[in-house]
């Protein structure tokens, strides 16, 4: 309810930009492409599209809506995509009740759990895309899906239906953003080793439970792969993007190092620009805009971008080119940029992110003295994997990393409630020597 409520005060949003490239997506989307359509490319992985697509086929007013944004009139009527947004508001609603989960499973405690979720709510972040044409709402409950059964395994029951699970979550993150397929392969390494060596189960017993990981991926993901080599001759889930970010990207590298040392500064959520006119002169933090008509930003997605796709014309060739031309002469620094950019990208709500990052520390030793270190470690990895992956590839906004939310409000109530046994033996020896 709270969910919906927050939903109806952020209001519909009218599609731009991405959100009316989905639109275009979604009215042509086959899994087998007619003539007209097998040129359009594969930029966008398929679930969102289909997804619209089918809400297309069974309501009227999504269709009337979806096709009036298509031709770009304007004058549509959003209350036409009523029937989109609730299902995206009902999946942000079970996201939110699994971060209860995830935390309960961790620590057996409900007040705790509970308000873990209440501060998820209270941070706002994700309501805010309940109400727009674009793939967060699945890709977040794909991804914390997975979370959540991840926690279980780890720490209540780690049965081969449990792993099953895992990977259907995981596929439909995958199926909505391709950058979780990277995770996925990690994963594939991380499972056996973490049953193996830590559990301490058998061979067989962590390849079964592997398995079952990866068996959506091979039902799901792999036939969409091999239609697209069938139809476009790339296997992969999407193509055609990844020059195209990496290049606003590996223009940052060109930051001098009086310049990365600012960042940190400047990229602080809400304060960070102000606070940096006060310190620093403006030569050290004006390129760091993304609004600065010579800032890195703009350098990367105008200049660099007509630069790359001038020399290479197909997709292996502009990736190429970007990392052996680009990335691997310079990889040291290339990764100390990567730190900076994950810093910003993990600046989630502003505020409340700020506060979660300075709980970190504190909640981790607080949840490793209830679970132990390698559990909650293992727990944490895929989101600030995919915090440092986005960093590596893309300009990093927080926008990315938005599941963040669940494990800062975790470290929070935990942090909180360390800090309330610290003070409330002082509270209570206050109180009886004013008495």
């Amino acid at each position: 309810m709270t969910l919906f409520i927050q939903a109806w005060l952020v209001g519909y949003q009218e599609p731009v930009f991405d959100a009316l490239s989905y639109a275009d997506r979604a009215t042509s989307f086959s899994f087998v492409p007619a003539n007209e359509t097998q040129g359009s490319g594969i930029i966008f992985a398929p679930l969102y599209p289909w997804f619209l697509n089918f809400m297309m086929s069974i309501d009227s007013g999504v269709e009337l809506a979806m096709l009036c944004y298509v031709e770009r009139k304007g004058g549509c009527d959003v209350t036409g995509l009523t029937s989109v947004y609730a299902v995206q508001t009902i999946l942000i609603a079970l996201v939110v009740y699994f971060c209860y989960l995830a935390c309960y499973f961790f620590t057996k405690r409900f007040w705790l759990s509970l308000s873990a979720m209440m501060l998820v709510l209270f941070a706002g972040r994700m309501s805010e895309y309940t109400t727009w044409l674009i793939t967060e709402a699945w890709a977040f409950f794909g991804f914390v899906s997975f979370a959540v059964c991840l926690a279980y395994a780890l720490k209540v029951k780690d049965n081969l239906s449990v792993f099953l699970l895992m990977g259907i979550g995981l596929s439909i993150a995958v199926l909505t953003r391709p950058s979780y397929l990277y995770l996925l392969y990690f994963l594939i390494l991380g499972i056996p080793l973490y049953w193996l060596v830590i559990k301490k189960e058998g061979l067989k017993e962590a390849l079964f439970k592997t398995s079952a990981f990866l068996l959506p991926f091979i039902l799901f993901v792999i036939p969409w792969m091999f239609r697209n080599y069938s139809y476009h001759g790339v296997f992969g889930v999407s193509a055609g993007y990844g020059p195209y970010i990496l290049s606003e990207r590996v223009a940052y590298n060109m930051m001098s190092w009086t310049e990365y040392a600012v960042s940190f500064i400047y990229w602080l959520p809400d304060f960070g620009d102000s606070l940096s006119k006060i310190l620093f002169p403006v030569e050290l933090y004006q390129k760091l805009d993304f609004g600065h008509p010579e800032g890195y930003y703009r350098y990367g997605n105008s200049i660099m971008r007509a630069v790359i796709y001038e020399q290479a014309t197909t997709e292996k060739e502009r990736i190429s080119l970007l990392l052996n031309g680009y990335i691997l002469p310079d990889i040291v620094k290339h990764i100390m940029v990567t730190l900076s950019l994950s810093l910003r990208g993990m600046w989630v709500a502003k505020y409340f992110g700020l506060i979660g990052v300075l709980a970190l520390i504190p909640g981790f030793i607080q949840l490793r003295k209830m679970v132990g270190t390698a559990p909650v470690l293992f727990f944490a990895f895929p989101f600030f994997f995919m915090v440092g992956f986005n960093a590596f590839v893309s300009v990093s906004i927080p926008r990315y990393n938005v599941p963040l939310v669940m494990i800062y409000a975790i470290a929070i109530v935990l942090t909180a409630c360390s800090i309330w046994k610290l003070v409330q033996p002082l509270l209570a020896r206050q109180g009886s020597n004013k008495s």
